[in-house]
């Protein structure tokens, strides 16, 4: 919930295999969000996280709320 308030960045989990140009294309074609910028990391137990940065444009809380993350 704060990286969503404070960084305007959903979190996703997402395929080992994707990489983030995969990622901000599924985005973009899923949700209609335009994408800033993407970390990635691969977790302990083998799974992958990305924090996607949304632009300005968008508010990040608010995209939560119609994808149904909140």
């Amino acid at each position: 919930m704060k990286k969503i308030e404070d960084h305007n960045t959903l979190v996703f989990m997402v395929d080992v295999r994707a990489n983030k140009y995969q990622i901000k294309n599924a985005v973009k074609k899923l949700y209609n969000i335009d994408v800033q910028k993407i970390n990635t990391l691969i977790t302990p137990l083998l799974e992958k996280k990305a924090y996607i940065r949304l632009t300005s444009d968008y508010d990040a809380l608010d995209c939560a709320n119609k994808i149904g993350i909140i």
